[in-house]
C-alpha cells in the first residue's frame, strides 16, 4: 500500500470513463479518504458503488464489500475486472479451488476489493482470515437490511455491528437506495458507526413515469398491453404469490415471449439459470415475487410492473427503481385493488408483537396513500423519505400528465357517496359499499335491505372500479377511514363537513387500461439511421458478452451505445469520448466497435465522427411510429386527412374523451403548436389568457375562469399545444 493517494476524478474517467461525478460520490469518497464512517443514501442508479469502489484504487489498498447476493456480487466482480479493476468475491457457489485462488490473491496483496455475503462474514473461520489482512475500510451495500424498521429486514445483517470491536482502527460506510429517517437511523446505530456522515441525495427518479391503475377483472390484458409498448425491451412483473408468478409466466410464455418465471419455491439451480437468462437476454421478462430482485445490476431495465400492491414503500421505491438505472427514460405501473390492502393488514395483525411491527405499519399506509393518492407519485415518494421536489408538475406521472382528469363536480359525487356510506351505517368495506353505489342485486345487498335506501344506484352510470377508485381517494384525503380487521369504511369529522358542502374533495377519473399516449421511449435526437446504428452496436455487444460469459451491460450500457450512435468515432481517440469508455474498454473493445461504425457510417452514407453537444442528453421523445396502437394509427390518419374531432370518433367509432385521447397523442406525436383544426381562435385566445393567468395546474379553475362555457377536452388541447410550443423553443436555443 502506498502513501500517495491518487486523484480519484482521474480513477473515475481512467477506469469507468465518466468525466465528472454525480451528486455526492465526491462527498462520499472523500468521508472514506479521510477514514471517516458514513451513510450514503442514493437512489438506484446514482453510482453508489463507486464511492467505495475509487476509493479502494485511490488508496491502492484492500477494501471489504459486504453484499447480500451472490448474483449482484459476481456482476459486480465482472465489471470492475472488464474495467481493470482487481476485484474478487468469496461465496458458497465457489469451488475449493476458486476460493483459495482469491485466498492466493489477497495474501499477495494483488487485490483492491473483495465481496463476501453477511453469512459467510459471520462465520468464525473468515473472520479470523479477514484480521490477517490489511483491510483499509468496510463498506456494506443494502445497509437498509441491518435496520428493523428495513422494508428487507435480514438477521445476519444485525450480526455485522460486530465487525467495530473487530476492526476498531478502520472506517465504516454504509450504501442504501432506500432509507427513510428512522431507517438511516437505525443503520447507524447497528452498525456502531462513530460520527458518521449522513449524506442524502435526492430520492426523485426523473426518468421513470409512474403510473397505477385499479386491478380488473381482465387483469393479465393490462399487463397485456403495457408489453405491447415496450415491445423488444427487457422487464420485470412483480407479482403477489408463486402461482401467480407460474401463471403469468406461462401464458406470456404462449404469446412467444422470452420470458422467465423467478420465486423462492423453485430449487437453487433453477432460479440461477432463470436470473442469468433474464441478465443476459437483451429483450426477456422476469416474472417474479419479491424474492428476485436486491441488487440487480441489469441497467437497460425498460419497464417494471406491480400486479398487486407491495406492503411498503420503500419496496415500491426499491423494486421499480430497478427501471432505467442507466438514466435512460422506463416505465413504473403499479395495479392494486382492495384485496391486496386487506391481505396485507391480515399479516400485519398477526404479527402485531413482532420486532418491526410498527414500522411496517407506517409503511403499508404510506404504500395505500401512494396507490390511492391523488397527488403526483413522484412527489408522493419523495415526501415519504423526507423530501420535496422543485416542480410543480413532474411531468412523469399519471396525475401531472393529466392522464386521470378531475370530474367536473366532486363535491356533489363526494356527497352521495358519504351518505351512502351513513346510510349503510358505516358496517361495510370498500366493495360492498361501491356495489350498493352501483346499484347491484347482490344477494347480500338484498338480504340487507340497502337495495332499498335512496343511495342504492346512486351512481348506477359509473364503472364499479371507477367508485372503488373513487372511494380510495376520499379515503388518501381524510373524508372516510378503514377501521378493524375488515377495513370496514367509516366518515371522519371532514367527511361529514363534506356533505354539509362545508368542504370539497378531489376526485379524478381513472382508467383501468394501461394504454397510454405518453411517451417513455428512449429515443433521443436519433435519426431512424442512428437508431439503426444502436441495434447494430447492440448485437456487436451481446456477441461479446456471449463470448466472454458476461452480462451485455458489463460490455457497455444502453447508454454508451446511443452516445456511440450519436458521435459513430471511427479512431480510438475519438472513441475515448464516448460516455462509459475507460482506458480499459478502449483497449478491450475499441478497434472492434471502431470498425463496426466505420462499417456502418459507409454502407448507409453516414457521417462519421460528428461532435456533439455535451449538454444534450438522450430524453423522452414522442413514440415512433411502430410503437403505435392500431387505433392510434387510424385516429392519426383521420387527424392528418383533416377530420375534426367529432368526425374522427364517428369514424372510429370510438366515445368522444377516446378520440380526444388520440388527439392529443397526435399533437405530440406530429408535434402541433397550433390548435386551429379543432378549436376556433376566439376560444384559443379564451382558453391561453386563462392559462396565463392561472397556469397549468388543475384545469377546474380554468374551466371556471372560462364561465364553465368551454369544454375541459378544449382545454385540454390548448395545453398540448403549448407544450409543444415550449419544446419548439428550447430545442432552438
Amino acid at each position: 500500500m502506498t502513501a500517495q493517494i491518487q486523484n480519484p476524478a482521474t480513477i473515475l474517467k481512467q477506469y469507468w470513463g465518466h468525466k465528472s461525478f454525480l451528486p455526492h460520490q465526491q462527498e462520499a469518497i472523500d468521508c472514506v479518504l479521510k477514514n471517516e464512517d458514513s451513510i450514503l443514501v442514493l437512489p438506484t442508479g446514482g453510482g453508489k458503488s463507486a464511492c467505495y469502489q475509487i476509493p479502494a484504487l485511490a488508496l491502492n489498498s484492500l477494501a471489504l464489500v459486504v453484499s447480500p447476493l451472490i448474483a449482484l456480487m459476481k456482476d459486480q466482480v465482472d465489471g470492475l475486472r472488464l474495467n481493470g479493476v482487481p476485484a474478487a468475491c468469496i461465496n458458497s457457489s465457489m469451488t475449493i479451488a476458486e476460493k483459495r485462488q482469491v485466498t492466493d490473491q489477497l495474501m499477495a496483496g494483488e487485490l483492491n476489493l473483495l465481496y463476501i455475503s453477511p453469512e459467510k462474514l459471520a462465520q468464525e473461520r473468515s473472520l479470523t482470515f479477514l484480521k490477517t489482512l490489511d483491510l483499509r475500510f468496510i463498506a456494506v451495500d443494502e445497509a437498509h437490511c441491518i435496520s428493523q424498521w428495513g422494508h428487507d429486514f435480514r438477521p445476519d445483517y444485525r450480526q455485522l455491528g460486530n465487525l467495530r470491536g473487530i476492526f476498531p482502527n478502520i472506517s465504516f460506510h454504509a450504501y442504501t437506495a432506500t432509507a427513510t429517517r428512522e431507517v438511516q437511523k437505525d443503520i447507524a446505530v447497528q452498525l456502531n458507526l462513530k460520527d458518521p456522515r449522513f449524506l442524502i441525495g435526492s430520492f426523485d427518479r426523473p426518468n421513470l413515469t409512474y403510473r397505477v391503475l385499479r386491478k380488473s377483472s381482465r387483469h393479465f390484458a393490462q399487463i397485456m398491453e403495457i408489453l405491447e409498448r415496450h415491445s423488444g425491451q427487457a422487464g420485470i412483473i412483480y407479482c403477489q404469490s408463486r402461482r401467480e408468478v407460474e401463471e403469468t409466466a406461462g401464458r406470456l410464455a404462449d404469446t412467444g415471449r422470452p420470458v422467465w418465471p423467478y420465486h423462492a419455491g423453485m430449487a437453487d439451480h433453477e432460479r440461477k439459470i432463470n436470473q442469468e437468462a433474464f441478465i443476459n437476454h437483451e429483450a426477456g421478462i422476469i416474472v417474479a415475487t419479491i424474492a428476485f430482485g436486491m441488487g440487480i445490476d441489469k441497467s437497460n431495465i425498460r419497464f417494471v410492473i406491480h400486479s398487486g400492491l407491495p406492503k411498503a414503500l420503500e419496496n415500491y421505491q426499491q423494486e421499480s427503481g430497478r427501471a432505467g438505472r442507466d438514466s435512460l427514460p422506463a416505465e413504473c405501473v403499479l395495479f392494486h385493488n382492495s384485496n391486496d390492502l386487506q391481505r396485507w393488514q391480515r399479516n400485519l395483525n398477526e404479527a402485531t408483537n413482532e420486532t418491526g411491527s410498527e414500522g411496517a405499519q407506517r409503511s403499508l399506509q404510506a404504500m395505500s396513500n401512494y396507490a390511492q393518492g391523488i397527488n403526483c407519485r413522484h412527489r408522493t415518494l419523495v415526501n415519504y423519505f423526507g423530501q420535496d421536489l422543485d416542480t410543480e408538475n413532474c411531468g412523469h406521472c399519471d396525475i401531472c400528465l393529466e392522464e386521470m382528469p378531475e370530474i367536473d363536480d366532486p363535491l356533489t359525487t363526494g356527497q352521495k357517496i358519504i351518505s351512502s356510506i351513513l346510510r349503510q351505517g358505516e358496517n361495510f368495506g370498500l366493495h360492498y359499499s361501491a356495489q350498493v353505489l352501483k346499484g347491484s342485486n347482490d344477494r347480500r345487498i338484498k338480504t340487507n335491505n340497502h337495495d332499498q335506501l335512496s343511495t342504492w344506484g346512486i351512481l348506477k352510470e359509473q364503472r364499479t372500479e371507477q367508485i372503488k377508485a373513487w372511494l380510495d381517494q376520499l379515503i388518501s384525503q381524510g373524508f372516510l377511514v378503514r377501521e378493524g380487521e375488515y377495513q370496514v369504511l367509516k366518515v371522519a369529522l371532514s367527511g361529514r363537513a363534506l356533505l354539509r358542502g362545508e368542504k370539497s374533495p378531489r376526485l379524478l377519473s381513472i382508467k383501468t387500461t394501461s394504454s397510454s399516449s405518453t411517451p417513455v421511449t428512449a429515443e433521443t435526437i436519433l435519426t431512424p439511421q442512428e437508431l439503426e446504428l444502436f441495434a447494430a452496436l447492440r448485437e456487436l455487444r451481446r456477441e461479446l458478452a456471449s463470448a466472454r460469459k458476461v452480462p451485455p451491460y458489463v460490455i457497455f450500457s444502453d447508454a454508451s451505445l446511443y452516445d456511440m450512435a450519436r458521435r459513430r468515432p471511427t479512431n480510438l481517440n475519438l472513441f475515448r469520448q464516448v460516455k462509459g469508455v475507460g482506458e480499459m474498454k478502449l483497449h478491450d473493445f475499441g478497434e472492434i466497435f471502431t470498425a463496426r461504425i466505420k462499417e456502418f457510417c459507409g454502407q448507409h452514407d453516414l457521417e462519421s465522427d460528428c461532435r456533439v453537444d455535451p449538454t444534450v442528453s438522450i430524453k423522452t421523445s414522442d413514440c415512433s411510429p411502430d410503437q403505435l396502437s392500431k387505433s392510434e394509427l387510424k385516429a392519426f390518419a383521420c387527424f392528418a386527412e383533416g377530420l375534426s374531432l367529432k368526425e374522427t370518433a364517428k369514424t372510429m367509432e370510438r366515445a368522444l374523451s377516446t378520440t380526444n385521447g388520440y388527439l392529443l397523442s397526435y399533437i405530440r406525436h406530429a408535434k402541433i403548436s397550433n390548435p386551429a383544426p379543432w378549436i376556433t381562435t376566439v376560444n384559443r385566445q379564451k382558453i391561453e389568457a386563462a392559462i396565463a393567468e392561472l397556469g397549468r395546474g388543475p384545469l377546474k379553475p380554468i374551466f371556471i375562469k372560462l364561465e364553465e362555457k368551454i369544454p375541459y377536452e378544449e382545454i385540454r388541447i390548448v395545453i398540448e399545444c403549448l407544450k409543444v410550443k415550449e419544446r419548439e423553443a428550447q430545442t432552438k436555443k
